[in-house]
């Protein structure tokens, strides 16, 4: 086929579809009120933001109010979509979602709620992601902080926190159910002048502080330095954590002496540090290896030997004896990578297929499915290169109404 008559057919294509968005859009509003919520409560994210975008008809489908809490209750955690963030840049990133269960589609792209684009992607919950944005002042960088529904589109700014000399930070996002609070955790390592006893003299020594604030209070509170090392060290200071269970932020950290990893987890009731038991397989003590959510639990993939991969999962969180080797498998390499280049697969999440998402080299996103060892390269239109990918169950309600704040 010619090329110019490719684009042209491509054209009328997107025109027919846009046309049959348009008139889908018109039998809707024909249908009683309660069969229109009906079928549009079962719709993709990704058709009901076509619908939001095509048309004021569309708009105004979307803007139902009884359609936010429909939508909610049909979401499934084995069907998310997810959220891409391209971090290979310093000077402009990108976030991205994509229907993890329709591919084909490719990626979309989305507008942070700020003009920036230097930001990072610290976590998401309950359909909303927590974004930072750099604030460079004097000896030491800062970041304001925004909680953001990308389909709604509204976004809740965090107060600023306190500034410290030469300080830097990592961040914390998420919820616990038996409290109904959204809280982020902000870690800060500074350096602070004292003075030296007996002399006329100060020198400069490294202290850190942990840092909470709950969303609808508009303070952020001291909750005092972090246990000291071995059980907690510089690791987790400088990277996000990995995985949000039962209301629990958790990373994986290295012992600044002694070189064992260990989970450590901190919990957004209680607002303290617990150390939670890590699979009871003893190369796992000289990994470092990735934490995800699997199903509703925490799970911890590394590569145990230069042959295998192992998956646990801890199916009672808290108990040791709770952990179960759930899959093992071969080394897998996306493309034509190298064997010395082996690096642990992330966890995504599990699909309504049985099958598991991995993420590999951060950079191909991989379907395994367990019962015929198999996986697949998911060739992707619009992929970026170097990712976060995070399951994402999105949601038709503002942040300010998903986190109980007064409209």
């Amino acid at each position: 086929m010619d090329p110019e008559e490719g684009r042209k057919n491509q054209r009328v294509n997107l025109a027919d579809d846009s046309s049959n968005r348009a008139m889908v859009q018109m039998d809707l509003h024909l249908l009683p009120p309660e069969i229109r919520l009906e079928i549009l409560s079962r719709l993709p994210i990704t058709s009901l933001i076509d619908f939001k975008i095509t048309s004021h008809a569309g708009y105004d489908l979307i803007a139902d109010p009884s359609l936010p809490p429909m939508f909610r209750d049909r979401v499934s955690d084995s069907d998310p979509c997810l959220i891409l963030f391209n971090y290979n840049s310093t000077i402009s990133r990108r976030l991205y979602f994509l229907d993890s269960e329709d591919c084909s589609r490719g990626v979309r792209n989305i507008d942070p709620p700020q003009h920036s684009d230097v930001y990072n992607l610290v976590g998401s919950c309950n359909g909303l992601l927590c974004l930072s944005f750099p604030i460079i002042g004097g000896s030491s960088v800062s970041h304001s902080l925004l909680i953001y529904n990308p389909f709604v589109g509204d976004a809740v700014r965090v107060p600023p926190a306190n500034r410290f000399l030469n300080q830097r930070e990592v961040f914390g996002f998420g919820f616990h159910p038996r409290t109904g609070e959204f809280k982020v955790v902000r870690i800060v390592s500074y350096n602070k002048i004292v003075a030296v006893a007996n002399l006329n003299v100060f020198t400069t020594v490294c202290e850190s502080m942990v840092q909470v604030f709950t969303v609808g209070i508009t303070e952020w509170r001291n909750k005092g330095a972090p246990p000291p090392p071995p059980r907690f060290t510089v690791a987790v200071r400088n990277r996000p954590p990995e995985a949000l269970v039962e209301g629990s932020l958790n990373w994986v950290i290295v012992g600044a002496r002694d070189r064992i990893s260990r989970i450590i987890s901190f919990e957004l009731a209680d607002e303290v540090f617990v150390e939670i038991p890590r699979p009871p397989c003893q190369r796992f003590a000289s990994l470092d290896y990735s934490l995800s959510v699997l199903s509703g639990c925490l799970s911890a993939t590394g590569l145990v030997n230069a042959v295998q991969f192992d998956i646990w999962v801890m199916k009672q969180y808290h108990v040791e004896e709770s952990w179960v080797k759930q899959f093992s498998f071969d080394p897998y390499f996306p493309g034509a990578w190298p064997s010395f280049l082996r690096r642990v697969p992330k966890v995504i999440c599990a699909l309504k297929n049985g099958e598991i998402l991995l993420r590999y080299d951060d950079n191909s996103l991989v379907s395994y499915d367990p019962v015929e060892k198999r996986f697949k390269t998911l060739q992707i239109s619009g992929l970026p290169n170097y990712f976060q990918a995070l399951p994402f169950l999105p949601s038709l309600f503002s942040a300010k109404a998903t986190m109980n704040l007064q409209l």
